[in-house]
Formats: structure tokens, sequence, C-alpha cells
């Protein structure tokens, strides 16, 4: 297993304590239990918005799920942390659990977000060129 496969694993693991959701079931789609939907929402949240993975290709860590219930679903989590404190918190503690993660030293996600700050200013000297 590699680091990434790792890092996804670990996600879906505290996705599934937060909400005290059966793994299984997340990833089989085929269960409509609430803490279910709620852990599915917050991983299929964090592999697009953090990991990087387009909604076609969610189908690797959720079975059968197609690219418009994955947008469903990472909208509708999005939306619902920018509306309800509680929804924010719970997303707050995953995210000191991943970050506590840390397999690079340094951490993936400290990393991740320098190489964007970098990049973004990469493009801005590009564009003020021309």
């Amino acid at each position: 297993m590699n680091t990434r496969d790792k890092i996804i694993t670990h996600a879906l693991k505290i996705s599934c304590e937060i909400y005290n959701a059966n793994q299984k079931f997340v990833t089989s789609n085929n269960n409509r239990y609430s803490s279910t939907i709620k852990a599915k929402r917050m991983f299929l949240y964090y592999l697009y918005e953090y990991m990087e993975i387009k909604h076609t290709g969610m189908k690797k860590y959720i079975k059968d799920i197609n690219h418009a219930s994955s947008i469903h679903h990472v909208n509708k989590f999005k939306f619902e942390k920018d509306q309800y404190e509680d929804l924010k918190k719970e997303f707050d503690k995953f995210m000191i659990e991943m970050k506590r993660f840390n397999v690079y030293g340094g951490g993936f996600y400290e990393k991740r977000m320098e190489i964007k700050k970098l990049l973004k200013e990469l493009n801005n000297i590009t564009n003020e060129k021309n």
C-alpha cells in the first residue's frame, strides 16, 4: 500500500469513527443509515478537496458511485459545513486527526498547500509577463 492509499484509508477510518458508521457500509454504497451517509459525505469531500480525486475517480473508493452522486455528496457536505457549526466542528476534528497522521514528516496537507501557493505565484508571474 502506497502512502496515498494509507492516507485515504485513514481518512475513511476517521470519518467512520466520527459518525460511528461501519466502513463496509460506507464503501459498499448500499446502506442509507444517517451515520453512513454523513461519514460518506465527509470522506468524499476530503477526497475531492484535499486529495484532489476527481468525481469520476471516486468509484475506486466507493463501490458503484457515479460522478453525479459524488458531486451531490461533496456539494451537500460543503453547504452543510458552511451552514452548521456542529458539522464544522466535526470536520475540524477530522482535519486535526488527518494532520496528526502526518506521513510525510512535515505533513502532507501542509506541503500540498505550500505547493499550491507556489503554483499560484508562478501563474501570477507568468500572467504579468504576458
